[in-house]
Order: structure tokens, then C-alpha cells, then sequence
């Protein structure tokens, strides 16, 4: 009978012990990577530049209305669609320079850094990383040391200034909210809606980003191949759509994708894409 006591009573110090250490573990991660963030601030916006983007107002939208006339006598003789179309977005000097700034600081700093990403009213505030393959940044901080949460990093296939017609971007979805966990988030319609853009400031220009769909795919489906042909690649990915709203698009546009693992399946992952629309300076 004692034995059997003294057994239960080393196998519920050891179920603690197993608990304590995974909570250690978990805690000495997480700040490890607040560490990693802290260190980031010399080359990251300033608070009162990212506070200005915060504050910028939704652009002027112009709906364009076009007539199709249809002979055939057995349908309609006319037929109307609403275009909507958005001015590329404005930005004070003192803004846009300083981002401009930031990036190439970073890119001085650790010349993995492509740019940094920001997305208003939540954690997505990183610098971009990209290495000669899928790996490496998936553990790594942007100063090469080891990091359970990695970086946000450039698929390798892309070309490093955002120049693709399709750019696709990972990172983690890490169990603290960090990293791309809230990406999830936008598959919610409300979300979606009072989430409607994100911004990305590289060494030679800033982009604000034109959210127009959160998709759930397979891990390997085709709209992770960059050389697809946009006139097909943008419809395919509006077919994976959880949540979406219609854009005007040509073949001179640019995309990006933010990619994070999800759990509506095996191997699922939740895909926020946007078109990149280059600001211009007031």
C-alpha cells in the first residue's frame, strides 16, 4: 500500500515537473522574441509614423458604371456592372521619407531585410526577410539567431523589391497571437471589412496593401506558384475565398500574399492577399 502511494505520488510530481517545464519553456521563447522585437526599434517606423498611417482616411472611391448592349433578341438588351476603382494613396513627405528611411536602415543593418510590414490596429508589425530557400527564416530572427517563432520572410522564388506580379510572404501562427496568427482573423466578415489595408515600406518606395481576400487552401495548391499568369491566378485564388470583395486588376499590377498554417483540414492554410498600390508623396 505504501509503495503504490509513493509510486502515485512520483507520478504527480512528474506530471508538474512535465507542466513547469513546458511553461518554462513556452515563457523563455516568448521572451526570447520580445527580446528579438525590443532590439528592432532603432530600425523600425516610429511610433508617430505608424500612429499618421493609422490615421489616414479611406481613399476616394469612384464607381464606374459600364453598358454592354446585347443583340440577341431572346435576352436583355442591356446590361450594367458597377467598376470600383481607388486613387493611389497619398502621403506626406515627412511620412513617406521616413519610412523610406527605416527600410533602408534595416536593409543596412541585416541585408536579409526587404522592407517591413504593417498592418493597422494589430500585432503585424515586422520586417520581411528572405533567404535562398522556405527554411530558414521558419526558425530564424532577422539576425540569423535561432527563434522558435522565425520571421515573416519572402517566398525565395520571388524577386527581393516586391517586383513580381505575385509576392507571397510566411510566417508562423504562433499559440501567443504573434507573428501571422491574427491573418486568420480577417476570414471573419466583419474583421475583414474594418481591416481594409495594410502597408509596406521596402529602400525605395511604400506600398499601401489593398486587402481583397482571405482564401484556405492546401498547403501546395497552385496559388502558391508565382508564374502563374495573373488573368488566371486572381480568379483562382477568389475561388478559395472564405471572405472577399471585388477588385479592379491588369496584368501591370502586383500582389501580395500573406500565408500562415491554419486548422480546417490537414495542412490548411489562410491566405490574406492584396494589391500593392504604390503611394505617392503630398
Amino acid at each position: 500500500m505504501k509503495k503504490k502511494t509513493i509510486l502515485r505520488t512520483l507520478a504527480a510530481a512528474s506530471a508538474v515537473a512535465l507542466l513547469l517545464g513546458g511553461a518554462y519553456l513556452l515563457t523563455k521563447d516568448d521572451v526570447r522574441q520580445k527580446l528579438k522585437e525590443t532590439d528592432l526599434k532603432p530600425y523600425m517606423p516610429t511610433p508617430s509614423v505608424l500612429a499618421a498611417l493609422d490615421d489616414i482616411s479611406e481613399p476616394e472611391i469612384t464607381t464606374t458604371t459600364i453598358t454592354t448592349t446585347i443583340t440577341d433578341e431572346t435576352t436583355e438588351p442591356t446590361t450594367e456592372a458597377a467598376v470600383i476603382t481607388t486613387a493611389s494613396p497619398e502621403l506626406s513627405a515627412e511620412v513617406r521619407h521616413s519610412l523610406i528611411d527605416s527600410a533602408q536602415s534595416l536593409n543596412s543593418a541585416y541585408p536579409d531585410a526587404l522592407g517591413w510590414l504593417y498592418i493597422p490596429d494589430t500585432v503585424i508589425s515586422y520586417p520581411i526577410m528572405q533567404s535562398d530557400d522556405n527554411d530558414y527564416y521558419l526558425s530564424h530572427a532577422y539576425d540569423g539567431t535561432y527563434l522558435k517563432a522565425g520571421s515573416v520572410f519572402l517566398d525565395y522564388r520571388c524577386e527581393g523589391r516586391f517586383r513580381n506580379p505575385i509576392n507571397i510572404v510566411y510566417a508562423h501562427n504562433m499559440k501567443n497571437g504573434s507573428m501571422f496568427a491574427q491573418v486568420t482573423n480577417f476570414k471573419n466578415d466583419s474583421y475583414f471589412e474594418s481591416h481594409k489595408y495594410g502597408w509596406l515600406a521596402t529602400p525605395e518606395t511604400v506600398y499601401r496593401i489593398d486587402f481583397f481576400s482571405c482564401a484556405v487552401a492546401d498547403w501546395n495548391d497552385s496559388l502558391y506558384e508565382g508564374d502563374t499568369h495573373v488573368v488566371e491566378w486572381v480568379p483562382h485564388i477568389c475561388d478559395r475565398s472564405v471572405v472577399g470583395r471585388e477588385i479592379t486588376y491588369s496584368d501591370d499590377d502586383r500582389f501580395v500574399s500573406l500565408s500562415t498554417c491554419s486548422y480546417e483540414f490537414q495542412n490548411a492554410r489562410t491566405i490574406l492577399t492584396g494589391k500593392l498600390v504604390e503611394t505617392k508623396e503630398v
